[in-house]
């Protein structure tokens, strides 16, 4: 029986394709999304970032694409995905438009492939003269294979992109190279924002990068985004607040009738009632809450559950959400989500975040806890059962708080 945390939002049936045990599309409704972008996709899928083969429905060529280049982009009505077919429609556009300009043989459209800025390489390594790449082109549009005569870096082109850049671009149309200046622009935002990002060149806004905290009293590791900084996400999550980002933290789903949507949210324990009575007083409604070792965990918790709805999104607003959140909601059209279901799920897989307490125990069966390392975390409590005073020892954390905060005073 499929795990209903894990069935595909799509046909609510099989389950999910994600190796990682996230939720997702199944592969069937993957093969679809292929499809309405017009490519007959090939082989199986692999994951969102893998390259995958296809052919065009329309016209039949090769070429490949990943998953996550298209699975939340809706189709464009008179628009393809296969380069041939965009290379073509926009060359006859503009042959229509300016003819004096796009009215080109293929060996004048070789020539522009090539311009300042590529080489052509044939089957052997060696450079394509002019006349060597227009035989090797079937129309004008053609894409071919070219290498970067600057960071040789190759990609697919056609005279179709060089004159389409032509008056944006001062000559040098390598995307690898154009995408340089952007990469050292990503690098000053996240300075700005006290990050040093572990990652070499460009990075689409929405992926999520490695960088560390600049601060030289933490340096705490984290992936984040672009777009994650740019919408206030705190970029360090050590020093964001000052509650322990290694106590319990608290998940929660709350439905808001009037706004017709679901709404995922994290907190500490301390601060629980703050956040979720905010909710609650403008019109929320409490459905599950629970409890997860750290904010790590909870933030795999809430990450899973919008990935499981992504394509049900909501039509909150930060005026709807004063406080803050209304990035983390759904339609309550969208999906069921139980989560409980969904975090005994993680606790067993060990997923991010709900995998160190089996760390520690592992750090502690070579070296045994010693009574006196325990001491200073036993805590007594005092109630009265049946008119007597009854003394309850137990520990002042959780285990793993206390089994860490042992572990860190062994290093000292």
């Amino acid at each position: 029986m499929v795990n209903p945390a894990r069935t595909c939002p799509e046909c609510g049936v099989q389950a999910s394709a994600n190796r990682a045990g996230k939720p997702g599309r199944c592969t069937s409704c993957i093969d679809g999304v292929f499809r309405k972008f017009g490519m007959n996709p090939l082989g199986s899928h692999i994951n969102s970032k893998s390259l995958r083969c296809y052919t065009c429905i329309t016209c039949g060529k090769p070429g490949e694409i990943s998953y996550a280049e298209i699975r939340n982009k809706r189709p464009a009505s008179g628009l393809s995905h296969c380069g041939w077919c965009v290379s073509r429609e926009v060359f006859e556009s503009r042959l229509k438009s300016d003819p004096l300009v796009w009215d080109i043989t293929v060996e004048q459209a070789a020539r522009i492939v090539l311009g300042d800025s590529f080489i052509a390489r044939n089957e052997e390594g060696r450079v394509l003269s002019v006349t060597g790449l227009a035989d090797r082109m079937e129309c004008p549009w053609s894409l071919v294979s070219v290498e970067c005569i600057v960071c040789n870096s190759t990609q697919q082109w056609s005279a179709t992109m060089s004159l389409d850049l032509a008056d944006r671009s001062e000559g040098n149309f390598c995307f690898g190279c154009l995408s340089r200046s952007t990469a050292e622009d990503q690098d000053r935002f996240f300075a700005y924002h006290g990050l040093v990002r572990d990652h070499s060149g460009y990075a689409k806004l929405g992926d999520k990068v490695r960088a560390h905290c600049v601060d030289p009293d933490c340096g705490a590791e984290r992936l984040i985004s672009f777009s994650e900084l740019a919408r206030g996400t705190a970029p360090c999550l050590s020093c964001a607040e000052a509650a322990d980002p290694d106590s319990p933290h608290l998940v929660y789903k709350i439905r808001f009738p009037g706004l017709r949507a679901w709404k995922i949210g994290i907190t500490n324990t301390e601060a629980r009632h703050d956040r979720i009575s905010a909710h609650l007083a403008r019109g929320g409604e409490l459905f599950e809450l629970h409890e997860v070792p750290n904010k790590e965990a909870a933030r795999t918790v809430e990450s899973r559950v919008l990935e499981y709805v992504r394509d049900f999104p909501s039509e909150c607003g930060s005026r709807d959400f004063p406080q803050g959140g209304f990035t983390e909601t759904w339609s309550i059209d969208g999906p069921e989500v139980d989560l409980g279901n969904l975090i005994a799920s993680l606790v067993e897989k060990e997923a991010s975040g709900f995998d160190r307490l089996r760390g520690l125990r592992e750090y502690f069966a070579e070296e045994p806890v010693l009574l006196e390392e325990v001491a200073d975390f036993v805590s007594m409590r005092t109630m009265e059962v049946d008119g007597e005073e009854v003394h309850i020892l137990g520990l002042s954390g959780t285990e793993e708080q206390v089994l860490r905060k042992i572990r860190a005073r062994r290093s000292i």
